[in-house]
């Protein structure tokens, strides 16, 4: 993270309806600017334009909100905000801006039968529910100079106050696009298939042919100026496909994971491991809300906001917290007392992570080849294992150059190796490199087995379902007790030579159905397994033939995670920073010359509404050892500058601190 970029980040949603008759009406720029001031805030995203297509400011090119009467509040708010030294990049949208949709429904995304897409219609041409934004089309030329000719107002109007351009919405509608600015861009591009991976391509060409064009227009009227494109950040092996096509165009990432909304807590640590490791300043974008965005009056809990802003900054970023300006124009006091006193502690911290950079990885997780395949789940089980473990990880994709950095390669439950993926993996592996595959992953993209490095043939999908696990007891005595369940349909694999078995599959009686089952859920096991091995491992391998990471992910099955920590244990050996620590304490490693610098989070999410997790208290370390390598002499708290206490060589005792710990091992790599 480069010092000048700003670390404490406000993004101020301002859609506002045009029904809404007061807006500013109590907008004083004076107490607006300082409001932020007193927040710790050093950074302010400023609308000019909502999704319902509101200008906040005097345009010649778009629809000014009704109720301002030709006044400029964007201005009066930017003016104010840098009077302070205030950083303000401007917010504009492009595929959600209702006020346009209405005025030109031809430049709207189309389905392939002729139906708007997404908005208030669904595909089938029925009434959707209230509310939706309508999806305007960004390919489409006409459309495209209407927004150049916005963006060169905002320049024209206020030049150098403009810090930067923050774009949203970039993407299309799951159905779309057939409109025929967009066939003829499909078929420029050779992309009229209409099925997933194609429409995969199709978005991604799309929207680095966009980037392009704007950041290159943005950057002809003010090369000073950020540039950052908000849409879907899924990683994908495949180079066509995904965020890299828009990475040369923007400036910085910003990783919008609100975890009361629909991403949940497990979504931002898999982004963030990846975006992190990609050259660029980023930013988390959390929220400051109970639920999601636009939930006026709705605030988190303190713990749950310096939660979600400590471990941002603990890899690495900084941080966005979403808020929503109410219309009259004065900031909720309540909320920026919240923000103020987490970024009061997270500037407190910036000199501990000044000049640090990430440590090599111990564990890398290669991205799924299929946006979408399970909504990444995967990958989220991958990296969740490795945290709860206190394994380093980072999330990659075929652009990161060095493999031999990592101890071991995770291939998570789908990952389809292409010719250039497995080539990659035989020469890390003919390196000495270790390897852990699980179902579907290590298949080539006709489904057959593409590691032929490893003694491994694979017979195709198990039927059965669900199926259990049967540990042999060399292996995990504590699991051999019982046959433990596994919920999600596996692989059949047959083991060649030199590797064995660790866990044998058991098959259900039968397929349960309508016309033949038993009791209330899965059917029983049968008495005996039938020796399908469920688990195989072999020289500086391990795989498994069940989808693993998704199956913890999903359902939160211990067993799965207990015995792919015992397989790393075997791979790889224990972590070497945290081993035995909880699992619900975090562990993040990073380093500043010869000094180790670890930061340890302890706050736990708990379920007590039907869809959101909440964080409402800080956790202790208290009787809770510190496991480091044994060259590890002192361990220093940053914040009292306390030495801890030194049980026996590489161990040291937690103090009874709370949700943060900031600790310096002095002169480990000296």
């Amino acid at each position: 993270m480069t010092s000048s970029f700003p670390l404490r980040q406000v993004h101020l949603d301002f859609h506002t309806s045009p029904w809404i008759p007061d807006v500013a009406s109590e907008f004083d720029a004076t107490a607006f600017a300082e409001t932020f001031q007193r927040a710790r805030v050093n950074s302010v995203t400023l609308f000019a334009k909502c999704h319902h297509g509101q200008c906040y400011y005097p345009t010649q090119t778009g629809t000014a909100h009704p109720a301002l009467a030709g006044r400029d509040l964007l201005g009066e708010q930017l003016q104010a905000l840098h009077r302070l030294g205030v950083r303000c990049p401007i917010y504009t949208p492009v595929v959600w801006e209702e006020d346009v949709a209405q005025r030109h429904p031809e430049w709207s995304q189309m389905t392939r039968s002729g139906h708007f897409a997404g908005g208030r219609l669904s595909a089938d041409g029925q009434t959707g529910k209230p509310g939706n934004w309508r999806f305007n089309n960004f390919l489409d030329p006409d459309f495209q100079d209407y927004l150049e000719a916005h963006v060169r107002e905002l320049f024209s109007r206020y030049g150098d106050a403009v810090d930067g351009l923050f774009f949203d919405i970039l993407f299309f509608d799951n159905a779309a696009c057939w409109s025929e600015a967009s066939v003829r861009f499909r078929e420029r591009h050779g992309l009229l298939t209409d099925d997933a991976p194609t429409f995969a391509r199709f978005q991604a060409a799309a929207q680095g042919a966009f980037c392009e064009k704007f950041t290159r227009i943005v950057h002809g009227l003010r090369p000073a100026a950020t540039v950052f494109y908000n849409a879907h950040n899924d990683g994908n092996l495949d180079p066509r496909v995904g965020p890299r096509m828009r990475a040369p165009h923007q400036t910085h990432y910003e990783i919008e994971s609100l975890p009361s909304g629909f991403w949940g807590y497990h979504h931002f640590p898999r982004m963030a491991r990846m975006i992190s490791h990609w050259g660029k300043p980023w930013v988390g974008m959390t929220g400051r809300f109970q639920k999601m965005w636009g939930d006026f009056g709705g605030l988190k809990p303190l713990p749950a906001l310096e939660y979600e802003c400590f471990r941002a900054q603990a890899l690495g970023g900084g941080n966005s917290i979403g808020d929503q300006l109410p219309p009259r124009g004065t900031p909720d006091a309540g909320a920026y007392d919240l923000v103020g006193r987490v970024y009061t502690q997270c500037e407190a911290a910036e000199p501990f992570y000044a000049g640090s950079e990430a440590l090599p990885a111990q564990i890398g997780i290669f991205t799924a080849s299929s946006p979408g395949f399970d909504g990444g789940f995967s990958e989220e089980g991958a990296v969740l294992m490795c945290e709860e473990s206190h394994y380093d990880c980072a999330v990659l994709d075929l652009h990161n150059p060095d493999l031999s950095a990592h101890a071991a390669l995770i291939l998570p439950d789908s990952v389809v190796v292409s010719p250039t993926l497995r080539d990659r993996l035989k020469a890390y592996w003919l390196g000495g490199g270790r390897l852990l595959l699980s179902a579907r992953s290590g298949l080539d993209a006709d489904g057959k087995w593409a590691l032929d490095f490893l003694p491994l043939t694979h017979l195709g999908t198990e039927p059965l379902h669900p199926t259990y696990w049967r540990a042999r007891a060399e292996f995990a005595p504590d699991l051999a007790r019982s046959d433990r369940v596994f919920y999600e349909q596996g692989q059949r694999i047959l083991p060649g030579p030199g590797a064995q078995v660790l866990i044998d599959r058991v098959l259900p009686y039968f397929q349960r159905s309508d016309l033949r089952f038993c009791s209330h859920f899965q059917t029983p096991p049968v008495a005996q397994a039938d020796r399908h091995p469920a688990v195989i491992a072999g020289e500086r391998f391990v795989y498994f033939a069940d989808p693993i990471f998704r199956e913890y992910r999903d359902s939160g099955n211990i067993a799965a995670r207990d015995v792919w920590r015992l397989a790393v244990l075997q791979l790889i050996g224990e972590a070497p920073h945290g081993a035995g620590l909880p699992t619900t304490v975090a562990l993040y490693p990073r380093r500043r010359g010869a000094d180790l610098l670890l930061t340890l989070l302890h706050y736990i999410p708990v379920r007590k509404a039907r869809a959101i997790d909440m964080i409402e208290e800080r956790s202790s370390f208290a009787g809770e050892t510190l496991v480091l390598p044994v060259r590890a002499h002192e361990v220093r708290d940053f914040s009292t500058g306390a030495s801890l206490a030194q049980l026996a060589p590489g161990r040291f005792a937690l103090p009874a601190t709370k949700g943060r710990l900031l600790l310096t091992v002095p002169d480990l790599y000296s």
